[in-house]
């Protein structure tokens, strides 16, 4: 086989969308994963989900609709 068959096949495997959109649903997750998981070692505590809730506007918010 020529490079230009191994490059066509290439191109209809990672063309199409069957391939396509699981491959960026996983590369999603990935970087959303990867960003929380900084969250957690740069933040003040590392409490990347109880972080807003400390801010003293969310408190009051919370305070009012109680």
């Amino acid at each position: 086989m020529k490079f230009e068959d191994y490059y066509k096949e290439f191109c209809e495997v990672f063309g199409h969308p069957l391939w396509m959109l699981p491959m960026m649903m996983i590369g999603l997750f990935l970087m959303i994963e990867v960003l929380h998981i900084n969250e957690h070692y740069n933040m003040e505590t590392g409490d990347a989900h109880g972080y807003c809730g400390r801010k003293e506007w969310v408190k009051k918010l919370q305070d009012d609709q109680w």
